[in-house]
């Protein structure tokens, strides 16, 4: 984290949120207001926070 303390910090709340998600499909846990999310569609999700947030970070930490 020598480089870029910021950058790496937004990052890693972003593999941590997918993460999580893949974990709430994984579990079986149902949400608030009785929400559950299937394991596949879970998979499915993470992967788009993933790319999604990456590419958010990327702009909002982009050099000018």
């Amino acid at each position: 984290m020598r480089f870029a303390p910021r950058k790496t910090v937004a990052m890693t709340a972003v593999l941590i949120v997918g993460l999580l998600v893949a974990w709430i499909g994984f579990s079986g846990r149902t949400l608030p207001l009785g929400l559950s999310i299937p394991f596949g569609i879970s998979i499915v999700l993470c992967f788009l926070v993933w790319i999604i947030g990456a590419r958010i970070v990327h702009v909002a930490f982009r050099e000018t």
